[in-house]
């Protein structure tokens, strides 16, 4: 079927190149207006800059004095509030404690730079006067310029909320810092008339402020007295209700007006360049709309459209030209996909269908009225969706002359995707979308049967997550898989679209790296999974952690075949598991004999209990001053029978993954107890806590029987319990100490000092005691700094009201240091070994006796 030949349009350019000046004109006016909207932004941006600069300088300056003032204000805070300073200022001042030992003394002037400590009475005469650090005679209200005496009156208000009160005041000209506190026993002692206080001056030295100048760039930092009304900025202001007005200035950058003076010259010229650009374009915009209007009038013809099939049909029908550009789409393109036709008419078939040009032209000779072979292609819909289609074509002829092609296209994707989906479904696990088993072994014997070198290695990554099963027990399994697919993820992130990730089953997974070439190139694969699972997971509100192990086995160096390796992974995984979690590990052939080895220890531990291998040792703990035993803390040991005696870190951590540590716990605690009632009713004695017996619902019933099965008083038995148990599920930890407590047994933390929060947990959780950590008491003796730490620890557990022991006392002079600094209780080699139940109870009846 033909057409008529379409009019073909007037000889009249006029129309187009009006068209072209009238956009030219506007290009004109959009280029000024962008180049006037980038001068005026440049502006705006380098004054903002600087103005920003300004008061990001001044909350510098503000967090420098206030981090100042806060570190200031917490020594006198700890000094003033400190019984031990009532005891030795309250009536006469005791010199050798004050300034001898150093508890109010020279430390205040070389740590924190106080100019002036004094201890003024209630008349407000100085007793007390240290200036520049050392002993001076000079009253405090002639070398500080100021009403002192307000500045006492409002220390003496805020003492009775812990608080201190400061103001600003002049030393010599020079502003300076004066704070003030009561010295006071308690919180509850409210005679203050009858106090004296302690106040601390720090003068704003220009070498203190030099200081401050470098740590936070404040260049030419200068401090004046009272306020400079119109003083240029940055400048802060330092005013409190009482004392004098402080007014520090300082230089700014001004690097928005550098940039400024930079780049506006250099804009300026890049207009004139552009408008010299544009006058040129002008004259070849013109030239070519004269062409298009001529080009326009030569294509005006007619075009010949046929349909040889219905568009009844439910595939859609095309045609193209000889060069396989389409000239018709039947309405049925439109309701199949959603795309309009005119948009396609004019544009190459190979655009709209993904399909093999050549193979199209041989396809459309060898087709005849019985034999039409479909081509398969693909294309996307108006929303972006890929279908799967069959194209059918036959060549279009009028007369002896090729007029182009014609044909239908057939929509498959529904049976396409049925099959994909069918055979996806076989190779990856339905949870996670991670391959299964079944495509793992199939991948792993395709990579080894294709041959692997030293310079192209396969390395095999078998993860196991650590703390899974609690988040499955207490949140369920519906929260479980959440966090399994998200830890699918967390892997997909870190590894190569070259890498296999397979999921086992349960919370095992497998990933076959293939791009590591060096065993330095999977430790940090392996780090990155670990760094990446460790990450917080949100569900519900929740925030859930878990870790992972990893065991690592290399294709061609530990094995060829996919069994080996797996099986080889999984040995490392295991040792990784073993030395601490969180942890990866290569496969070595001697993982082997310790799995063999740690089998047989596995079997002879659990007759261990029934044959009575099982050893208490213990260890005394001393009254720090008096060398007198407190108590005493139990110690398990195994007499193996061919191994000889073994200590708890040969079995503890076998026994806590085996679940056998609540039996051995059981045991330990009974017969703890019962050696206990042999002794002094004043001793107590001492258990450890394995962290996964918090993970049990029956830890309070277990301590309960022991202790009626036994008849101990509950009080004599102390329960030491380490800050990992806080760490795992703190809710949980907290009621379940509050039940023990409930007991009325004792409970201690121990290993004090190694977490990152303890402070926290003391006030938070019911404990009696701290035992200090011996990495710390090893270093008592060492440095200043040491001695200064453990000093902390000691004061912080008696502000809580703690009974503080330090183990690991190892010396003389670690012991004369603990003794100097006034802990409570000490333990350790040097004091007392581990011994057995009779030699203890003979240690402890010769102490009585004597």
């Amino acid at each position: 079927m033909t057409h008529d030949p379409a009019p073909i349009p007037s000889n009249d350019a006029a129309p187009y190149t009006a068209m072209a000046r009238l956009a030219l004109c506007s290009f004109v006016y959009v280029i000024c207006a962008l180049f006037l909207m980038a001068g005026l932004t440049l502006i705006y941006l380098s004054l903002s800059l600087d103005a920003r600069e300004v008061l990001h300088s001044e909350a510098d300056a503000a967090r420098a004095l206030e981090s100042r003032q806060d570190k200031i204000g917490k020594v006198l805070a700890d000094n003033a509030f400190w019984i031990d300073a009532f005891s030795y200022t309250y009536g006469s001042i005791n010199m050798p404690w004050a300034f001898e030992r150093d508890n109010i003394g020279p430390s205040l002037f070389s740590t924190y730079g106080l100019d002036g400590v004094f201890i003024i009475d209630p008349n407000a005469v100085t007793r007390y006067s240290i200036i520049d650090g050392e002993l001076s005679d000079i009253d405090a209200s002639e070398w500080i310029t100021g009403d002192l005496a307000i500045l006492l009156a409002k220390a003496r208000r805020e003492s009775a909320e812990n608080e201190i009160a400061y103001a600003y005041f002049s030393v010599r000209g020079t502003p300076a810092v004066v704070s003030a506190a009561v010295i006071r026993p308690d919180s509850s002692y409210d005679q203050f008339d009858q106090l004296s206080y302690l106040v601390y001056v720090d003068v704003l030295t220009d070498t203190k402020l030099m200081v401050i100048q470098e740590a936070f760039d404040l260049h030419g930092l200068k401090a004046n007295l009272g306020n400079i009304p119109d003083a240029r900025r940055p400048q802060l202001r330092l005013q409190e209700d009482v004392g004098e007005a402080v007014t520090l200035q300082w230089e700014s950058e001004a690097l928005g007006r550098s940039i400024l003076n930079k780049f506006l010259p250099m804009l300026f010229l890049l207009g004139v360049l552009v408008a010299m650009l544009v006058k040129s374009l002008r004259r070849r915009i013109i030239h070519a709309s004269e062409m298009i209007e001529a080009a326009q009038r030569a294509l005006q013809i007619s075009e010949q459209r046929f349909k040889n099939v219905s568009e009844a049909a439910s595939d859609w029908i095309w045609e193209t030209d000889p060069d396989q550009n389409l000239t018709y789409l039947s309405e049925r393109f439109t309701q199949l996909t959603g795309l309009p036709c005119n948009d396609w008419v004019g544009r190459p078939l190979s655009e709209l269908l993904t399909y093999n040009t050549t193979k199209l032209v041989s396809a459309a000779k060898h087709c005849n009225a019985t034999r039409r072979k479909p081509m398969l292609c693909e294309m996307r819909d108006t929303n972006d969706r890929l279908h799967y289609c069959q194209l059918f074509v036959r060549e279009a002829w009028v007369g002896d002359q090729l007029q182009g092609y014609q044909g239908t296209v057939c929509d498959i994707t529904q049976e396409v995707e049925a099959k994909a989906h069918i055979e996806y479904l076989s190779h990856h696990d339905t949870l996670t979308g991670l391959a299964n088993r079944r495509h793992l072994d199939h991948y792993l014997n395709d990579r080894l049967n294709q041959g692997l070198t030293g310079d192209r290695p396969l390395f095999l990554l078998a993860l196991d997550l650590d703390r899974f099963k609690p988040i499955n027990d207490t949140f369920g399994h519906t929260t479980g898989d959440l966090v399994l697919q998200e830890v699918a993820n967390a892997i997909s992130r870190c590894t190569r679209d070259t890498d296999l990730v397979a999921r086992l089953g349960g919370d095992e997974f497998i990933v076959v790296a293939t791009d590591c070439r060096t065993y330095e190139d999977a430790e940090r694969l392996c780090q990155q999974l670990i760094e990446e699972i460790n990450q917080p997971i949100r569900i519900d509100g929740n925030d859930v952690s878990v870790g992972t192990s990893i065991g690592i086995a290399a294709a061609p160096y530990h094995g060829l075949t996919a069994e080996d390796l797996l099986r080889y992974g999984d040995i490392a995984l295991y040792e990784a598991k073993s030395n601490g979690r969180n942890l990866f590990r290569f496969y070595e052939p001697v993982m082997n004999e310790r799995i063999m080895e740690r089998r047989q220890l596995e079997m002879d531990m659990r007759q261990a209990l029934r044959r009575r291998e099982f050893r208490l040792v213990f260890q005394p703990r001393y009254n720090a001053t008096t060398q007198k035993i407190v108590g005493a803390e139990a110690l398990v040991r195994w007499q193996h029978p061919t191994r000889d005696l073994l200590s708890p870190a040969c079995f503890i951590p076998l026994a806590e993954e085996t679940g056998l540590i609540f039996e051995l716990s059981d045991w330990v605690l009974h017969e703890a107890c019962l050696n206990a009632l042999s002794w002094n009713d004043n001793v107590l004695v001492s258990v450890n806590l394995s962290p996964l017996e918090f993970q049990r619902n029956d830890l309070v019933d277990r301590i309960a029987a022991v202790i009626e099965r036994t008849g101990i008083a509950p009080q004599r038995l102390e329960l030491e319990i380490t800050e990992s148990v806080m760490l795992e599920d703190a809710t949980s930890a907290l009621t379940m100490m509050n039940k023990l407590k409930a007991l009325g047994v004792r409970l201690s933390m121990d290993d004090f000092g190694t977490g990152y929060s303890s402070l926290g947990y003391l006030r938070s959780y019911p404990f009696d005691g701290i035992k200090i950590d011996r990495s710390f008491i090893m270093g008592l003796d060492q440095s200043q700094s040491g001695e200064a730490l453990v000093n902390a620890i000691i004061s912080m557990g008696h502000a809580l009201a703690l009974t503080v022991t330090a183990e690991g006392i190892e010396t003389a002079e670690q012991l004369g240091k603990v003794v100097e600094l006034a802990c409570d209780q000490a333990q350790g080699f040097y004091l007392g070994r581990p011994v057995s139940p009779m030699l203890f109870r003979q240690v402890v009846e010769e102490v009585e006796l004597s």
